[in-house]
């Protein structure tokens, strides 16, 4: 009977410690764990913070730009032999050729165009070409500008509308931004590139893909908005509360057992070592994507949605770093005042 009770109860221990082992680790935990330790410090009741959501990203509907639509007489370019658009336009009206990723599409306009100017070349340098082909020349020109014109609405559609990008500005990892790998300046550097693909040729293609997995892996600028929303809504809950508990509160004798130190070591431990490195993080992202999101929300062809998103993005960073200040100020009085550093 001992035995099994030994049994149980190590078993009851392992599972502790796994789960502890497991605690997570990410804004909101720490928010958490913060909170729950001021008021046990303070004897106090401190609201629970909100529960925090991303932000939702736009519909589909309202992100959606359509092209202009061409309509291409088959016969005329089956004239042409020597050219590769009847073979391209072909691919396009298939099956899958309908349901292409956005990627992929923009890809394609990008080989179309391309074989619309050296089908103009063409026959406007051969010595062979028939009247009928010389005929054609008008049209082929008339579709090159249109699809020129149009590249920036198939990019739009890949920044705004690819799974990948979705996933990165919607889909947040909760627990990325106390990762040690964090590159932001490499994910912020993969962002700004995909302005390129604007105007860049059929070659590029390969390496698009290669950078929407990568933003999607990460998922970085959701990362950072959901944090910081977190912090925006969550830390002025236990700056009310602490504005009302600690002017009240003694500075004591100094010894490690008074209220006073055991709140600065909580401030520290939880505050400045935890919730503060995030924060820093928040801001590195911000500042180096600030550049990115005003020349996305200044562009023409992005669809409003998505710049009024952006624009609600940079305004949750406001309310953070407000939040912040306002938190710090309210430590920052109470430590002077206790002639307290703010290091445990």
């Amino acid at each position: 009977m001992q035995r099994s009770q030994h049994y149980w109860i190590w078993l009851i221990f392992a599972l502790l410690m796994l789960l502890i082992g497991c605690a997570p680790e990410n804004s909101a935990a720490h928010l958490q764990e913060y909170q729950t330790r001021l008021a046990r410090t303070l004897d106090i009741s401190i609201p629970a913070l909100p529960e925090t959501l991303p932000l939702p990203y736009p519909a589909r509907s309202e992100l959606l730009k359509h092209p202009t639509e061409i309509a291409i007489d088959l016969t005329e370019l089956y004239k042409i032999q020597t050219c590769e658009l009847g073979s391209l336009v072909a691919q396009r009206n298939t099956a899958l050729g309908k349901v292409q990723a956005y990627s992929v599409r923009l890809h394609y306009e990008h080989t179309l165009l391309a074989a619309l100017s050296q089908c103009i070349a063409f026959y406007q340098q051969s010595e062979v070409t028939s009247e009928e082909s010389i005929s054609l020349l008008p049209t082929l020109q008339h579709w090159q500008a249109i699809k020129h014109a149009d590249l920036t609405v198939h990019w739009s559609n890949m920044l705004t509308l690819s799974e990948e990008t979705k996933q990165a500005f919607s889909r947040p990892i909760p627990d990325l931004l106390v990762s040690p790998q964090l590159d932001i300046t490499g994910q912020v550097a993969g962002l700004a590139q995909l302005n390129a693909y604007q105007t860049s040729g059929t070659s590029q293609a390969k390496k698009l893909e290669s950078q929407l997995q990568q933003l999607a892996i990460l998922r970085l600028p959701a990362s950072v908005w959901l944090a910081q929303r977190q912090l925006a809504l969550g830390l002025p809950v236990i700056t009310k509360a602490l504005a009302s508990a600690l002017p009240d509160q003694s500075c004591g004798s100094g010894r490690n057992d008074d209220t006073a130190a055991i709140l600065r070591n909580v401030f520290y431990l939880f505050f400045i070592e935890k919730i503060q490195p995030v924060g820093g993080r928040i801001n590195a992202f911000h500042y180096a994507f600030e550049p990115v999101s005003n020349e996305w929300q200044q562009h023409p062809d992005l669809p409003d949605a998505f710049k009024a998103y952006l624009q609600k993005q940079a305004q949750e960073f406001g309310r953070y770093q407000q939040a912040m200040k306002e938190h710090i100020n309210l430590w920052q009085t109470f430590l002077a005042r206790c002639n307290m550093s703010p290091m445990a």
